[in-house]
C-alpha cells in the first residue's frame, strides 16, 4: 500500500475549506497562510499474510532474505518495521481487489497495557464500527492486526505500535465520504478514549496486490 500525498490523512482532514475572512470571503494573500507542511509518519504499508507465525521464520531466517531484501530495503527506505501481528477479519472482501485502503496505525493511551487496548480494540470498537450504516455504505474490507512482536531486533518504531486497522474502499472519494459522516464522528470519538491521539495517525493508501488472497474470505472467528 503506497500511501497517497493528496490522501486523506491525519493531517489532511475533509472537509477541505478555503481559506476565508470572517465575512466569508477568499482571502487576498493565502500564499501567506499555508499552514507548515506536515505529513504520516510512514509512506507505505507492506501486508504479507501467512498461515502460520513458524512460516514468517522459514521465509525471514534464508540467508536469500538478508542478503537481497534487507540490504535492498536499507538502500532504498528511510525506515523499515517488521512487525509481526494477529490478523482479525471483521469484514471480509467479496472481491479483495478493493484499490484505496485506510491504513490507521494505533498507539495505546500510557495508562492501557497492550492486551487491554486490543482486547476494547477488537471486542468494543470492532463492533461499533460494524454497527454504523456508513461502514456498509462504503467500507469494503474491514480487518485489524495485532502487534505481537517483531521479525527484526532491534524495532524501536514497530514495538511502539499496538495494532493497525486497515479499511478498503472503492474509491478516495468514498473515503472522503466516510470521514465526513456523523457516524465516522461517532466512531472517532470511541476511538479518542483509549488511543494515544498525539501519537496515532492514519492515512490512504494505493493498494497494489502482488499475491492475492484465496477468495471466498471469511471473517476470523474469535
Amino acid at each position: 500500500m503506497h500511501r497517497i500525498a493528496g490522501g486523506p490523512s491525519s493531517f489532511f482532514h475533509p472537509p477541505y475549506l478555503a481559506m476565508t475572512e470572517p465575512d466569508g470571503k477568499l482571502v487576498a494573500d493565502p500564499y501567506a497562510r499555508v499552514p507548515a507542511y506536515q505529513r504520516p509518519r510512514f509512506d507505505g504499508f507492506a501486508y504479507i499474510a501467512y498461515a502460520a507465525e513458524a512460516d514468517i521464520n522459514r521465509v525471514l531466517k534464508q540467508p536469500q532474505y538478508a542478503e537481497r531484501i534487507i540490504a535492498d530495503e536499507q538502500t532504498a527506505f528511510r525506515l523499515v518495521t517488521r512487525e509481526i501481528t494477529r490478523e482479525y477479519i471483521l469484514l471480509p472482501s467479496p472481491r479483495h481487489r478493493d484499490p484505496i485502503s485506510l491504513v490507521r496505525l494505533h498507539y495505546r493511551r500510557p495508562e492501557l497495557s497492550r492486551e487491554a487496548f486490543q482486547e476494547r480494540l477488537l471486542r468494543q470498537h470492532a463492533p461499533l464500527v460494524l454497527a454504523q450504516p456508513v461502514t456498509h455504505q462504503y467500507v469494503r474490507r474491514y480487518a485489524q492486526l495485532h502487534n505481537i512482536g517483531s521479525s527484526q531486533q532491534p524495532d524501536p518504531e514497530g514495538e511502539l505500535i499496538d495494532a493497525i486497522s486497515v479499511l478498503a474502499f472503492a474509491s478516495i472519494n468514498d473515503v472522503e465520504d466516510f470521514l465526513v459522516t456523523d457516524d465516522y464522528r461517532t466512531l472517532a470519538a470511541d476511538e479518542a478514549t483509549f488511543t494515544d491521539a498525539a501519537r496515532s495517525e492514519y492515512w490512504t493508501g494505493l493498494n497494489y496486490s502482488v499475491i492475492n488472497h484465496l477468495l471466498p474470505e471469511l471473517a476470523t472467528r474469535y
